[in-house]
């Protein structure tokens, strides 16, 4: 099977439907999922050659973006 990003929307024109989601659950603010999102990508992303992201690299993307999120809704530093 192959792996399903539960953040798939974030890098399609439905992104703010989904950041919106995604920051009533965090208890932050849509932007701040938005950036988060690009700034935890762009690390993985700027190893890959071409437009669509491996399965391997989207789920650590997504692992990884997860992790922040608990950590920015816990108030740490992410």
């Amino acid at each position: 099977m192959t792996y399903q990003s539960p953040y798939a929307d974030l890098n399609t024109p439905n992104r703010f439907a989904l950041a919106l989601k995604l920051a009533s659950q965090y208890h932050l603010d849509v932007s701040q999922i938005m950036f988060t999102y690009l700034k935890v990508a762009e690390i993985y992303l700027k190893q890959q050659p071409g437009g669509t992201i491996p399965p391997a690299i989207q789920r650590k993307i997504d692992d990884q973006f997860t992790k922040t999120l608990q950590q920015l809704a816990t108030g740490k530093d992410a």
